[in-house]
């Protein structure tokens, strides 16, 4: 029998599309194979959304264009889109795929059935981005709206969760977009009457709404006190100039307001440091904002151009070694800020499941040591040790 293998690189979109590519290869009599030199076909799902993925995934395809057993090779996803025929010149003796559903068993019905090496399942209910800000390459490369039908998406949670999966994560390229309203999903998920319970990976700092933020209070077991809402800057000017339609005030007013009900909620965040023409003023601005929010940690990305975005032909670039002091900066404030977390959590108890080897993750993004892996949810104690 064939055997086939997947990079994966990138986001939890990526994951789901790779379960699909599996799922696929499976159907036609391939069997996976355990590592890269046992395969037949080797396919890259790549991510573009920074220049260090670019560089990941293709150091990746020249490590196996020197692999003794010759596989064929097949790049798809982000940057195969992003950057189709210089890839192709760069690369002839691998097939580059624009169009990533080709790989799919029936792309219309983008449904899985398992996430296997996973206790968690990521459920894809959203695709595309039309936002356009002005630093991102994504609305380029995934620029069509899509949504899952909400009869598809209750039902591939039943057998999510029939098949063991306590926790579902729900995801997609701009998950706020989904026709119809994030929330009105939420709600019928919620009413599925199994014991499972669903995190929002990541969402717009607009598309929080009340509605949503009484939903997860009234359903602290069903909804994950959890909320991973992109900030970018602490600085009005560079805002403006990242296309990001909010203020650091409308910022921190609308998280006020959902700590307010949300006590016990793990806040998280995107920062991108170094963005061009930020001075060390507007970086100081940012600095001080992260300070004084509630986060529980952050994701700091340093700025690199995207060729295509507005952001990439904006003067004043920052320099790679100012970029890397000011990263330096928000890293110790994030260590801050994930110990403050941590220490305000030491000696309680939360919901948790499984998440690796003597691991458990928290309903509130906390990882916490267990002496074995136990089915569905279950409760443990937060300690000194865990992790933030």
């Amino acid at each position: 029998m064939k055997k086939y293998y997947i990079y994966t690189f990138g986001c939890k979109v990526n994951q789901y599309e790779t379960r699909l590519i599996s799922e696929k290869f499976k159907k036609d009599n391939f069997e996976p194979a355990e590592k890269p030199e046992d395969a037949d076909i080797i396919v890259f799902n790549s991510c573009t959304v920074t220049a260090e993925a670019d560089k990941e995934c293709e150091y990746f395809l020249r490590k196996t264009l020197k692999l003794n057993n010759n596989p064929e090779i097949i790049l798809a996803g982000c940057l195969a889109k992003n950057k189709t025929q210089r890839l192709k010149d760069s690369f002839p003796g691998i097939k580059i795929l624009e169009n990533k559903n080709e790989l799919y068993d029936n792309p219309e019905k983008q449904t899985i059935k398992t996430f296997e090496g996973r206790s968690r399942a990521f459920l894809k209910i959203q695709d595309g981005c039309d936002s356009f800000c002005s630093y991102c390459i994504v609305p380029f490369v995934r620029n069509e709206l899509w949504s899952k039908p909400e009869e598809e998406v209750l039902a591939e949670i039943e057998n999510f969760v029939k098949a063991g999966y306590p926790e579902i994560v729900l995801t997609g390229i701009h998950v706020g977009k989904y026709k119809g309203g994030i929330t009105g999903l939420i709600k019928k998920i919620i009413d599925i009457p199994l014991d499972f319970r669903i995190r929002i990976s990541s969402i717009e700092l607009n598309e929080v709404d009340d509605e949503l933020i009484s939903l997860m209070k009234d359903n602290p077991g069903k909804i994950c006190r959890h909320l991973h809402i992109p900030l970018q800057s602490g600085s009005n000017e560079i805002l403006k100039q990242m296309n990001r339609h909010y203020t650091a005030k409308d910022f921190a007013k609308k998280i006020d307001k959902i700590m307010n009900n949300l006590s016990d909620l793990a806040l998280t965040a995107d920062i991108i440091t170094g963005f061009p023409g930020e001075t060390e003023k507007q970086h100081k601005e940012t600095y001080d904002f992260v300070k004084r929010i509630s986060f529980s940690r952050f994701h700091i990305f340093r700025y690199s151009d995207r060729e295509g975005t507005k952001a990439s032909q904006f003067a004043d670039k920052v320099s790679a070694e100012e970029i890397k002091k000011r990263s330096a900066d928000l890293f110790e404030i994030d260590k801050i800020k994930r110990q403050e977390f941590l220490n305000k959590n030491t000696g309680t108890k939360r919901k948790a499941v499984s998440s690796g080897k003597n691991k458990a993750l928290t309903d509130n993004y906390i990882t916490v040591n267990v002496p074995e892996k136990q089915p569905g949810i279950f409760e443990v104690e937060i300690t000194k040790d865990s992790e933030v």
